[in-house]
């Protein structure tokens, strides 16, 4: 099996081995319904390759590889639905520690619940769904620049950036900054950008951080080995990262720890794939 492979189906695993004793060290043990969840969605990385793997029995080789470099960005959030059913509960005082960072370091932000309805909100709420196709984007820019090749090393950083965030965030149980300034603004007062990005956040998320960003990590990563093999692609990407980050920020998706953090979590593992 491929690297990547590996690590999504390991990664699956021990997440369903975390919350299969999980009930025997904590003091708010998850309910039986969240750790079959959990477990259930284990199997699917590891069926899916399986299934992937299968192909070529009737598949020329090439396509096959093609599709088990496309089948990584289908199961590249199935962490993040496990690792959501461990939230159970906010931190508060851990709440209070990431807003207090946020008035010292961005205060006019910190006071804010997030975008208005003006060009520069429309703008970083463009910026923050720019987060959600990156990653498949970015492959695709791989096959677009004929640098194919460096599929694995993509996946490698990416995959492990992205998966360290999701490690870490049921550690960090919070809710994110938009969630915390009382009563949003009127529907009137907010722009079409951020209405849609909420409905995707009410429908699709775990209603929780991830801590750091995985969001950013992911993005910050995409950008990294895209610069390392098409400068001037991933040039763009980096641009396009830190613009996710302002957005995240600045929307009140995340706090700016989790942002700052979640880019140097993507660096750091560059780096450590270098050596």
């Amino acid at each position: 099996m491929r690297t990547s492979e590996w690590i999504q189906i390991g990664f699956a695993i021990i997440l369903a081995a975390a919350a299969s004793i999980q009930p025997l060290i904590s003091k708010q043990p998850l309910p039986l319904r969240r750790r079959f969840y959990i477990t259930l969605l284990a199997l699917i990385p590891l069926a899916a390759v399986t299934l992937a793997r299968a192909t070529a029995f009737f598949l020329a080789p090439h396509y096959v590889s093609m599709l088990r470099d496309w089948l990584t960005v289908a199961l590249f959030l199935v962490p993040y639905w496990q690792t959501g059913q461990f939230f159970q509960s906010p931190n508060h005082q851990l709440e209070r520690r990431l807003l207090a960072f946020d008035r010292w370091l961005v205060p006019a932000v910190a006071m804010s619940s997030g975008t208005s309805r003006s060009m520069l909100g429309l703008v970083l709420e463009v910026a923050y769904l720019f987060c959600y196709p990156l990653v498949p984007l970015g492959l695709g820019a791989l096959y677009l620049a004929h640098r194919r090749g460096h599929v694995a090393e993509f996946w490698l950083v990416v995959l492990v950036a992205t998966y360290l965030c999701y490690a870490m965030t049921p550690f960090v149980p919070a809710y994110p900054p938009r969630d915390l300034a009382g009563t949003p603004p009127p529907r009137a007062q907010t722009g079409k950008a951020r209405i849609f990005n909420r409905w995707i956040l009410k429908h699709g998320s775990i209603h929780a951080i991830s801590f750091p960003s995985a969001h950013v990590a992911s993005a910050f990563a995409v950008a990294l080995v895209l610069l390392m093999v098409s400068p001037t692609i991933g040039l763009v990407f980096l641009v396009i990262a830190i613009w996710i980050s302002l957005g995240a920020v600045i929307g009140r998706y995340h706090y700016a720890l989790d942002v700052l953090l979640g880019a140097a979590t993507a660096l750091t593992v560059f780096l450590f794939s270098l050596i």
